[in-house]
C-alpha cells in the first residue's frame, strides 16, 4: 500500500485522487466534484435549533458553532478563515468498524483515508504560519493517517524531509485514556491513543510550555537560606566524560571524591571554583555529599517543557470525561463512548495557542475543545452534524455562559461566566 523511492514516501489506495464527499442515504460512498457542495448555503439558527435568515458572510471574530457536514463548512470557511486558525484538534471517527449512537465509524480503511485527506488539506489551509494541528488516532489507522498528514502538509509532495527542523511532524503523542485493563481482551488492553502534531511552518511554529505543578515547585527548597531564594540541585557528572574535566574534589569535610568511572565533572576546575565561590555548589547539610549544580527558580525559564507521554493522572482520561459531561448536562443518557476530559484539551490549547487565538474542532462530538476553549478565553468555532450539537453541545456551552458549569477546568482556569457566540447550519 505504501512505496519508497529515496526520501519520498507515498500512500497509495483506491480513489485517492476523487473526491470523498460522504454516505448516501443507502449508506454507500459518494464521490464527485467539490463544485457539487457550492450550492450549500448558511442559516442563522437560535438556541432552540430554529433556522432563522440567510447568512451571506460569516462573521471573522465571534464564536461560532455549525450544524452541517464539515466539508461543507470546511469550504465555506475556507473563503472567510484562510490562515486565521491558530490551532485545530480533531478527535475524527476512529474507522473502528463499530457502529456508535452518533455516528458510523465502519468506512473502508481505503475511503476513510479519502474522507479524511480532503477535511485535512482544507483544514491545513486555515491555519496561521505558526499555526498547529492536534490529531487524535488510536492504532488501527494511526501508521496510515501519519503518512498522510505527511503528505497533505508538504502539499502533496510526498516528501519526508531529511533536516527535522523542516519537518511539519512535530511530535506523536500517547495519552493514557483508561486507567483498568480491559479483561476480556483477546491480546493486549490497550489503555492509550495517539494525538499527532503538526505544524504549517515549523520555522515559525512556537510551543508555550506547561506551568509547573505543585508537585513540581515542591521541588525547590532553600535549606542554606540563600539570598537568591528557593532552588534544586543536579548531578554535577556527565555520562559522556572529557578527560579535562576529570580531577578530584575536596569535600568541605574534607573527604577526596572523584566523578564515578566512564564518567566526569560537567564542568572544568577552573569553572567549578568559580560556582563554589559563588555558592552554587551544594555539598549536603553536612558537607560531605558529592557536589550537586543549584538550580534557582527564579532563573530557571517559566514553566516546563511538555513531554509526549501524558498521563491519565495529569490531564485526565475517559471516565473523567464521562463524569464531566453528566454533571454538566444531569443525566446519565446521553454520554459519548469515549469523549475527551476538559484536562486534556486544556494541556493542547495551552501548549498551541494565547489568549484570545482561534481555535477550531472540525469534528466536535459532545463540544468538549469549545468548553475548554471558551473558559480559557480563546476564540472558538466548533463543527458537529449530528443531533448531539442540539442536545448536548449548545447547552453544554449555554451553562458555561451563565456560569452553571462548575466543574471540569472551571476552577483550573477561574472561569466565571460570560461570552457569546452564533450558531449557523450549512445546508
Amino acid at each position: 500500500m505504501s512505496k519508497s523511492i529515496n526520501d519520498t514516501i507515498e500512500l497509495i489506495w483506491e480513489n485517492k485522487e476523487k473526491y470523498f464527499l460522504g454516505i448516501s442515504d443507502e449508506g454507500s460512498s459518494k464521490w464527485g466534484k467539490i463544485s457539487e457542495l457550492s450550492s450549500t448555503q448558511v442559516f442563522l439558527r437560535d438556541k432552540n435549533g430554529n433556522n432563522g435568515s440567510l447568512v451571506e458572510k460569516l462573521p471573522l471574530n465571534n464564536n461560532i458553532l455549525f450544524k452541517g457536514d464539515n466539508l461543507d463548512v470546511l469550504l465555506k470557511l475556507n473563503k472567510s478563515h484562510q490562515n486565521s486558525v491558530k490551532c485545530i484538534y480533531i478527535d475524527p471517527p476512529f474507522n473502528t468498524g463499530k457502529i456508535f449512537d452518533h455516528y458510523s465509524d465502519a468506512l473502508d480503511t481505503s475511503d476513510w483515508l479519502s474522507m479524511m485527506k480532503i477535511r485535512l488539506e482544507l483544514m491545513r489551509n486555515l491555519l496561521t504560519e505558526d499555526g498547529s494541528l492536534f490529531v487524535h488516532i488510536d492504532d488501527d489507522e494511526m501508521p496510515y493517517l501519519k503518512v498522510l498528514l505527511d503528505e497533505v502538509f508538504n502539499e502533496g509532495k510526498n516528501v519526508i524531509q531529511k533536516n527535522r527542523q523542516d519537518r511539519h511532524h512535530i511530535a506523536t503523542i500517547i495519552w493514557q485514556k483508561k486507567y483498568s485493563p480491559q479483561n476480556d481482551a483477546k491480546f493486549f488492553s490497550d489503555v492509550h491513543d495517539f494525538v499527532l502534531v503538526f505544524a504549517k511552518n515549523p520555522k515559525k511554529f512556537k510551543l508555550n510550555n506547561l506551568e509547573r505543578t505543585e508537585e513540581q515547585l515542591k521541588r525547590y527548597k532553600n535549606p542554606d537560606n540563600d539570598y537568591r531564594g528557593k532552588w534544586t540541585s543536579s548531578d554535577l557528572t556527565v555520562k559522556t566524560p572529557s578527560e579535562k574535566n576529570i580531577y578530584p574534589i575536596e569535600l568541605p569535610s574534607g573527604r577526596i571524591v572523584n566523578p564515578a568511572k566512564s564518567r566526569s565533572w560537567g564542568v572544568t576546575k577552573e569553572k567549578f571554583e568559580e560556582l563554589v565561590s559563588d555558592k552554587r555548589i551544594w555539598f549536603g547539610t553536612s558537607g560531605n555529599a558529592m557536589p550537586r549544580m543549584k538550580k534557582f527558580l527564579s532563573e530557571v525559564k517559566a514553566g516546563v517543557t511538555p513531554k509526549t507521554i501524558w498521563l491519565a493522572e495529569e490531564v485526565g482520561d475517559n471516565s473523567e470525561a464521562k463524569k464531566e459531561l453528566k454533571a454538566v448536562l444531569e443525566s446519565s443518557d446521553i454520554v459519548f463512548t469515549t469523549p475527551k476530559p476538559e484536562r486534556l484539551l486544556h494541556r493542547i490549547i495551552a501548549l498551541a495557542s494565547d489568549e484570545n487565538d482561534l481555535i477550531l474542532d472540525a469534528f466536535l462530538g459532545s463540544g468538549t475543545t469549545c468548553a475548554v476553549a471558551h473558559k480559557m478565553n480563546r476564540r472558538w468555532i466548533g463543527i458537529e452534524n449530528g443531533e448531539q450539537i442540539d442536545s448536548i453541545v449548545v447547552p453544554r456551552i449555554e451553562k458555561i455562559i451563565q456560569g452553571e458549569d462548575l466543574g471540569g477546568v472551571t476552577d483550573l482556569v477561574g472561569w466565571k461566566n460570560g461570552g457569546e457566540y452564533k450558531y449557523f447550519e450549512v445546508k
